[in-house]
């Protein structure tokens, strides 16, 4: 009896030790986050304009029909085709009909796509008149997005690797195989403000440039963030 109880004693004693081999091997990895932007100006801009009535200095309504058929004259001068010129928008139906009913002062809103071909200054410039009640960017985009989206991933996950290299290498260790990649969600793209905190996080920045861009509005930029953790050899 008393040795079936030793047997079983040294057989747990030795296999708590395998297990806390195991966890201590297991353990020797390190964990590093890399990320990743690019800034890029847009291709493409959606412009958001509303026309409104108004009331002139001989006081005189100045009704939209007038206000919008200079407003045509205007896009046509700039040279903006008529499949870009989109007519307010689905949620903007509804207070169209009430405003028609109701408002002494009928408005009306257009959205215009514009690309490089388009001289966006000069655009505004002539759009700055009576009857033009406001005027916004409401989108923009660039028809490379998707690979650039790719390429700085890439170039986020080469940055934590870089990183997890010079560290080890700081403390006579070499890197070994990938454990996991987890990739941080990008839901601060496209209006991404903040400091870069260096000391918890390699970057690789660039700027990517086209001959379709578009002058004179604000950039895009795209941030990318992966945490990772590398075997330690």
């Amino acid at each position: 009896m008393n040795q079936l109880m030793l047997s079983l004693l040294i057989l747990l004693t030795s296999n708590s030790l395998f297990g806390q081999n195991n966890i201590a091997e297991e353990s020797r990895f390190i964990s590093v986050t890399g990320s990743a932007e690019v800034v890029v100006s847009p291709d493409e801009i959606e412009l958001e304009i509303t026309l409104k009535e108004y009331t002139s200095q001989k006081d005189t309504k100045i009704e939209l029909p007038k206000i919008e058929s200079k407003f045509i004259d205007i896009l046509n001068k700039n040279k903006i085709e008529k499949r870009n010129i989109i007519f307010g928008n689905s949620d903007y139906y509804w207070y169209y009909w009430w405003s028609y009913r109701n408002d002494t002062y009928k408005q009306k809103k257009y959205k215009i796509k514009l690309d490089n071909s388009t001289n966006f200054l000069a655009l505004v410039q002539d759009l700055d008149t009576e009857g033009v009640h406001s005027l916004r960017i409401s989108n923009t985009t660039n028809k490379q997005l998707q690979e650039l989206r790719k390429d700085i991933k890439i170039s986020a996950l080469r940055a934590a690797k870089e990183k997890a290299i010079y560290l080890l290498e700081s403390i006579d260790e070499q890197i070994g195989k990938i454990i996991s990649i987890e990739e941080v969600p990008d839901n601060r793209n496209y209006y991404w403000r903040g400091s870069q905190n260096l000391l918890s996080n390699a970057v690789v920045s660039t700027n990517a440039a086209s001959n379709d861009d578009i002058e004179n509005v604000a950039t895009i930029k795209l941030r990318y963030e992966v945490k990772t953790k590398f075997e330690i050899e």
